[in-house]
């Protein structure tokens, strides 16, 4: 297995990956995924443990593209290969789900209605506009959101006085 299609599999971010792997350049990441670059032995060792011996050296010396990876031509009309979490991937940057209305408190629910799309929940982590967000930049996008559409803005601690 390709170490993209394991980070796509479990559904982490490159910054989740980068931080389990302990690299602390993104690009080093990078080429990793796209097989530009066989780990150092103690990367190697990581990995294999992370994924639990789903992703092994073999994977690096295959030259086949991850399953995961899109093909889509650029604004220059040429042919590019692009992985989840890059600034090209068509659609959300990890396969997220949105929490079930039971999960979240009438104000976060009010604010995932209002930004629709832009945000996403996904083992235990927010995401707005495809970025690890906390609840309270959420709640500031949405009443910002609900100020431009001449709505009152939603009450919530440390962002909107409440009533």
């Amino acid at each position: 297995m390709k170490l993209a299609d394991y980070m796509y599999e479990q559904q982490l971010t490159p910054s989740d990956l980068r931080r389990l792997l302990r690299i602390q350049s993104r690009e080093t990441l990078w080429r990793y995924l796209k097989n530009e670059r066989i780990p150092q032995p103690q990367v190697l060792l990581l990995i294999e443990e992370l994924t639990k011996g789903r992703v092994r050296l073999q994977d690096f010396l295959d030259p086949s593209l991850p399953k995961c990876a899109k093909k889509i031509v650029d604004r220059f009309g040429r042919e590019k290969v692009v992985l989840p979490g890059s600034k090209d991937w068509p659609g959300d940057p990890i396969p997220v789900y949105t929490v079930g209305t039971e999960d979240l408190s009438p104000p976060v629910r009010r604010a995932f209605e209002v930004l629709g799309n832009r945000v996403k929940y996904t083992k235990g982590k927010f995401f707005l506009d495809g970025r690890l967000s906390d609840l309270r930049r959420i709640m500031r996008a949405a009443n910002e959101e609900l100020r431009r559409r001449g709505e009152p803005p939603i009450p919530y601690p440390g962002v909107e006085p409440l009533e």
